[in-house]
């Protein structure tokens, strides 16, 4: 089931990778991560929900706003449907970890697979992938910014994955780093961009450490104009991501498209405030909060607003460094409000992360997982392709 997981995981950001085609309605990722829970499940047998209550309390309460504004729709089978991806999108893998509890290992592993699929469907932009209508380049997602959100993830997984692997594995991650950012470059995605810089200053408040601060703001601001401008050669009129955040390319285009489902999404909202109109036509207003607002009314946004802070809540609580994986959950966040992405598994893929974690118990090895962090969770000896092929291996230090 690990290997499985960790193949899915990797596929997720690959959305549109579908190789066979009798089964060409659903992603690659789709079924590689289904077999995967299916595997699970031998393992989960008898075992008790841990004590997620504000997780699972607020997933309850949505599921049932869910129905109750399906249930007043227009079209309540669209609204039902609309519902069920939500549930099996974004509830049942972090449902699913916060009872398996697996290893450690396979917490870096699957973050490690996360970023590594990002960097096949970097190579797939430049190879077999394809390009959208307006020349960005997609790869094997299925638009441009989902390509851009899964490169945003990604980078904000590897403040995490350079503390837990081993320093003579840094290297490494920094080249990582190098794709993801070209990832989000290429893609064209304002959004992308701008969650990415606000999680660099989120990491730099996470440490605590000014110098960090200096170092990405001193070498990203001049490097992303003296790159653009280096492959642009005319700057704003392109359509890789500096171009479109200064106006060019297609960005014109997009903004009114945002403007005009905003308002449909906005208007639905204020005509039904309370429970909303259903997960229907307004699930795509490129705005997600504004999304559920008019879809399940102000209660199923609050409601989705203490299920979102519950995942960040989770992570922050983390030891150290553990505890950087929050970087993803506020990366998404702050995205939110510019994408309508809610329930892919491409994003819960990596929110569902922390709840592999257990808090204030005992490993394998008997020792509490409350102790302080040691610098690499990872022993020297151990290389990153490991930690996915025996992720059950016990001879780390304790969690730290």
């Amino acid at each position: 089931a690990i290997v499985v997981l960790a193949v899915g995981i990797a596929l997720s950001p690959l959305d549109n990778f579908r190789p066979v085609g009798a089964i060409a309605f659903a992603a690659l990722s789709d079924l590689v991560l289904l077999a995967g829970l299916l595997l699970l499940v031998l393992v989960l047998l008898g075992r008790r929900l841990p004590g997620e209550w504000l997780f699972l309390g607020a997933a309850a309460a949505l599921v049932v706003v869910g129905l109750v504004s399906s249930a007043g729709a227009e079209d309540p089978g669209a609204s039902l449907n609309s519902l069920l991806r939500l549930v099996v999108g974004a509830l049942l893998l972090p449902l699913a970890f916060m009872v398996w509890r697996p290893s450690r290992r396979v917490v870096v592993g699957f973050a490690l697979a996360y970023v590594l699929g990002n960097i096949g469907n970097l190579v797939a932009a430049y190879t077999v992938g394809g390009a959208s209508w307006d020349g960005r380049r997609i790869g094997y997602s299925t638009h441009p910014n989902i390509m851009g959100l899964c490169a945003m993830l990604a980078l904000a997984l590897l403040p995490f994955l350079l503390r837990v692997l081993p320093r003579r594995w840094s290297w490494a991650v920094v080249l990582m780093g190098g794709a993801c950012a070209w990832g989000v470059w290429i893609s064209g995605s304002r959004a992308a961009l701008m969650a990415a810089v606000a999680v660099a200053v989120l990491f730099v408040v996470i440490e605590r450490r000014v110098e960090i601060a200096l170092v990405l703001f001193g070498l990203a601001i001049p490097a992303i104009y003296v790159v653009g401008q280096a492959v642009t050669g005319n700057g704003a009129s392109q359509n890789n991501v500096l171009g479109r955040l200064l106006g060019g390319g297609t960005a014109a285009g997009s903004d009114l498209d945002r403007e005009n489902l905003a308002r449909i999404a906005l208007d639905a909202f204020t005509s039904h405030p309370l429970l909303g109109v259903g997960l229907g036509d307004v699930m795509a207003a490129h705005n997600i909060y504004l999304q559920v607002a008019a879809a399940v009314g102000i209660i199923g946004l609050a409601v989705y607003l203490v299920l979102l802070g519950s995942v960040a809540l989770r992570a922050i609580t983390l030891p150290r460094p553990w505890n950087l994986l929050v970087l993803p959950v506020l990366g998404y966040a702050l995205i939110g409000s510019l994408t309508t992405i809610l329930w892919d598994r491409y994003v819960w893929a990596v929110l569902a992360l922390p709840f592999l974690l257990c808090l204030g118990d005992r490993d394998e090895d008997g020792e509490s997982s409350d102790e302080p962090a040691s610098e690499s969770t990872v022993p020297e000896g151990t290389g990153p392709a490991a930690l996915v092929a025996d992720p059950r291996r016990r001879t780390a230090p304790p969690l730290g």
